[in-house]
């Protein structure tokens, strides 16, 4: 960087005018004398330094582009891997699909035979139940009429019973009143 010219005894000049005392005036002049001629760059150096920063910049941006051409090869192999892992679990997923739907048809298959089992042993069993209490009705109206036989017949026995009792009672009573016609003749 080079110097700028800086007219130092006209800056302390407009200082003093201003009201400011010449030694304050001088080291205010001087500090900024300082500070403006060690600091300041040229259009040179200014060209140089944009030349430079433009190199830099170029040489980044190919840095940069390199970068994101071999990011964006990773993601394509990335998406490329996970396609191929989506697409293989997506026809396992589908095998096991089918193989459950074989088992569920399988087992819905077994459950109607058994069902069907179970209701023919039902209905076999309701016809036996059936059959069972047609024979004991049978036995009943059976045993019923057996009884009313036995009942008839026992109430003709009874009958008898009675009619030779009652036959015999009148033969004693008849006995009796005959012996005691007698026993009365007798003793009277």
């Amino acid at each position: 960087m080079s110097s700028l010219a800086f007219d130092t005894h006209r800056a302390v000049k407009a200082l003093c005018e201003a009201g400011a005392a010449e030694p304050l005036a001088e080291a205010f002049v001087e500090t900024i004398g300082d500070a403006i001629t060690g600091n300041v760059a040229t259009k040179a150096d200014i060209a140089a330094s944009e030349a430079a920063l433009r190199g830099d910049i170029a040489e980044v941006k190919t840095g940069l582009e390199s970068h994101i051409a071999a990011v964006k090869a990773d993601v394509d192999r990335v998406e490329t891997t996970l396609k191929a892992d989506v697409d293989r679990v997506e026809t396992a997923l589908k095998a096991e699909i089918a193989e459950v739907k074989i088992d569920i048809a399988e087992s819905e298959a077994r459950l109607q035979v058994k069902i069907a089992d179970i209701q023919a042993e039902t209905k076999a069993d309701i016809a036996g139940v059936r059959t069972e209490i047609a024979e004991v009705r049978t036995e009943v109206a059976s045993v019923r009429a057996e009884l009313k036989t036995d009942i008839g017949l026992v109430r003709a026995e009874i009958g008898d019973l009675e009619a030779r009792l009652y036959r015999q009672l009148w033969l004693m009573a008849a006995g009796i009143v005959g012996l005691t016609v007698a026993l009365v003749k007798l003793l009277g």
